[in-house]
């Protein structure tokens, strides 16, 4: 049996770790200067698919882009999908990596189901005091089975990190 398609939860929060304000507002997100791009553009090349949430997308897809236009694109909400168990079978197919782009709560269920094989939060200088928790009901911090493996400090001040599961798959 082939390997399974990599799950990476790839997301930018407040400093105090929220991914969005009480009324789903992003306009805080600092948009990157110059040459910067917070290492997006070789992540982009590692996947293929996007899966969001559909509350995330509702907000994201009135940007003046069309987002994610070369991708395969799921968009999941709790009256239609099953969303661990979709994400596990897409998993299992044939492609690159898939980029979990959350939100909280799909961010939440995927945690509590063992199925994200990385995690990567940039988080930006900006302290929002209340808002959207990256990990849904779970809040702004990582459960303890999740290690740090590296970080890295950008000229704006965002720090980012890089987590993996300790416990096996």
């Amino acid at each position: 049996m082939s390997e399974h398609r990599r799950l990476t939860l790839h997301i930018a929060t407040s400093s105090d770790g929220f991914i969005a304000t009480t009324d789903d507002g992003l306009e805080w997100l600092p948009q990157p200067s110059g040459p910067e791009d917070y290492g997006m553009g070789a992540f982009m090349e590692t996947v293929d698919c996007v899966v969001i949430g559909r509350k995330t997308w509702d907000v994201i897809r009135h940007f003046e882009e069309e987002q994610f236009p070369n991708f395969e694109r799921h968009i999941l909400s709790h009256s239609t999908h099953d969303g661990t168990a979709f994400i596990t079978e897409l998993k299992q197919k044939q492609g690159k990596g898939i980029w979990l782009l959350g939100g909280g709560i799909l961010n939440e269920e995927c945690i509590k189901a063992n199925i994200i094989d990385e995690i990567v939060i940039t988080k930006f200088p900006v302290e929002l005091g209340e808002g959207i928790p990256v990990f849904g009901a779970l809040g702004v911090e990582l459960p303890p089975q999740w290690e740090k493996v590296s970080q890295q400090l950008f000229a704006d001040g965002g720090i980012q990190s890089i987590w993996t599961p300790t416990i096996e798959k």
